[in-house]
């Protein structure tokens, strides 16, 4: 496993003299916490430095200061920098234009320099889509480069404003892309030379608070959506919240698996606890989502076949089809026992209900969207496998849900069978 840093490269003012380094990044004062790092130029060397790092990555286009990096870690790795080779680069460099060619520059002698773990990448300028996207494909190159285990820490104090927003989000894509990589992001930092005159030293500040950000919006996504709470969860036990972890895991591993008590009694213990005070975290922000969300299940007052049905449309809502034909399908049965006075968890009752649709009242609306909607359930839990199942009935039965769902509706309303 190695430490490795990913920093672009500025693009600095033009090459004037051959014989000065006239192409330098302002010298400052970082300081990371309370360390101090004087006379610095390559905010990449600082951090390689303060948290000793294994490599870097450097990306750049033609026109960065390619022959600076030489340069400076020639002198600071103790290498006898070759002269030739840093004036035909930095002239190179200074000819080049913003649509030359990628392989107009040849820098196996930086990597060289740099060292095992290090890499050059070069990209576009990112001035329409095509060159964002070709960036992308170059910088995506990381994932089959780094090992299992690699940890990133990523620089973006210079280049491009816009390259460095395009970088945070590449590797916050690549994370959750090459996820069997287990490669983790240990830091985002950014150092401040806007501020350096004020302060008379330049801060390091470590933006990985709106890294994580981004993995509370997909935890908050993936709840809402799909009605898994995991990801949050897992959010919330590395911040040692662990009673409001395991109760979002309960009531995602309730419906996951479609249990209808569980799902009520869950929802109502993890309302109770959303409404008393939440960790400052950036799950403060989400818990009018979360408490929109537990509400949809919440609801103790309705009939148990009122709640069946939301709860199919839910699931179709959310194309969780299969699970909402079987819950759309017992609604059916739950509600005849309610009409009947018949004890809705006796399995002999519900079993007396469904001889019932198929005898006494046949004809009703009721029976005729029973016995579409159950063949459909049964041939989900026989996973599909029985004849007739064709793709033309998949389609048909993914098409019809949200319209028996309005149906269904429209019948349990009249608290009649009709």
């Amino acid at each position: 496993m190695a430490k490795i840093l990913i920093s672009p490269i500025g693009v600095g003012g033009r090459f004037k003299n051959q014989h000065h380094y006239d192409r330098e990044y302002q010298e400052a004062c970082y300081k990371i916490g309370d360390i101090p790092y004087p006379q610095s130029r390559f905010m990449a060397a600082v951090l390689y430095e303060h948290f000793k790092l294994d490599g870097i990555v450097f990306i750049g286009t033609v026109k960065s200061m390619w022959e600076e990096v030489y340069r400076f870690f020639c002198e600071t790795n103790g290498v006898q920098k070759n002269d030739d080779y840093w004036l035909r680069l930095a002239c190179k460099i200074d000819e080049l234009k913003y649509d030359s060619p990628l392989n107009s520059l040849d820098l196996s002698p930086i990597e060289e320099i740099l060292g095992q773990h290090s890499k050059c990448i070069l990209i576009k300028y990112g001035i329409n889509q095509d060159e964002l996207w070709e960036n992308f494909d170059r910088i995506f190159q990381i994932v089959d480069w780094l090992n299992p285990g690699d940890e990133i820490y990523i620089d973006i104090t210079h280049s491009f404003r816009s390259l460095s927003l395009f970088l945070f989000l590449t590797v916050t894509f690549i994370k959750d892309l090459a996820n069997e990589k287990q490669i983790k992001i240990s830091g985002v930092y950014y150092g401040m030379l806007d501020v350096t005159r004020e302060l008379k030293y330049t801060p390091v500040v470590d933006l990985n608070p709106l890294f994580e950000m981004t993995s509370w919006i997909k935890g908050a996504y993936s709840l809402q959506s799909y009605g898994d709470g995991n990801f949050i969860a897992e959010l919330l036990k590395a911040q040692n919240e662990n009673q409001l972890a395991n109760q979002i895991e309960e009531l995602s591993q309730s419906l996951n698996i479609n249990n209808v008590n569980a799902i009520k009694q869950k929802s109502s213990i993890l309302r109770n606890s959303l409404q008393k005070s939440v960790p400052k975290t950036p799950f403060q922000y989400l818990i009018k989502t979360l408490d929109d969300f537990v509400k949809k299940f919440a609801r103790s007052s309705v009939k148990e076949s009122e709640y069946q049905l939301e709860l199919a449309g839910w699931y179709f809502e959310n194309q969780r089809y299969a699970t909402g034909y079987i819950t759309l399908a017992e609604a059916i049965i739950t509600y005849l026992c309610e009409i009947e006075n018949k004890d809705i968890r006796n399995k002999n009752a519900r079993e007396e209900m469904k001889s019932l649709l198929h005898r006494d009242i046949k004809n009703s609306e009721l029976a005729k969207l029973y016995f579409k909607v159950n063949p459909i359930r049964k041939s989900i839990a026989h996973a599909l496998l029985e004849e007739g199942n064709h793709a033309h009935d998949v389609r048909d039965a993914i098409n019809n849900s949200k319209h028996y769902y309005q149906e269904l509706k429209r019948i349990f309303k009249t608290g009649r069978i009709e």
